[in-house]
């Protein structure tokens, strides 16, 4: 008697299972880079967010409290005025709230190299600057974000040379 041999196999063979793997490393080889540039762009979009909550936290805080609020620039070096982290303080006294410093190669430079302003209690900026947001790419997308005497912020997506 012959035994009858199934030929409904389930499964890869090596061969295809082998050729499946290739086809995957060459799609992520073609994604890595385009991945990468996506985090870059979340990370910097971030970073511009979190200042903007702070200077529009601060301009809240003047108005409720009718008092001037300070926003102070912490860990200061060279021309990043502002990429070491930054406080809201009440006018010469307590902190409010501290914000961190900046991750990775962001930098956040003032125009005018202020390292603090202030927030009237009408909610007026005590100056007008504007603030580069930058990353360690050389002329990727960064952000100006402009403050003016009303005490609005303004941002802007361009393309900036940051190296």
């Amino acid at each position: 008697m012959k035994q009858k041999i199934a030929s409904n196999y389930k499964g890869f063979t090596l061969v295809e299972l082998i050729v499946t793997l290739a086809i995957a490393a060459i799609l992520m080889a073609v994604a890595a880079p385009n991945f990468s540039n996506m985090l870059q762009d979340n990370r910097i979009t971030a970073h511009a967010n979190q200042f903007i909550a702070a200077l529009t936290y601060a301009r809240s805080e003047a108005v409720k409290r009718s008092a001037a609020i300070d926003v102070v620039a912490t860990n200061a070096t060279g021309s990043d005025e502002w990429g070491g982290g930054w406080r809201v303080t009440v006018n010469g006294g307590a902190d409010l709230k501290i914000f961190s410093a900046l991750e990775g190669t962001s930098t956040l430079d003032s125009d005018r190299n202020f390292s603090a302003f202030q927030y009237l209690p009408n909610g007026r900026a005590s100056v007008t600057d504007t603030f580069t947001l930058c990353d360690g790419r050389s002329g990727e997308a960064g952000r100006r974000l402009t403050i003016t005497t009303s005490g609005r912020i303004a941002i802007t997506n361009v393309s900036l040379n940051c190296s």
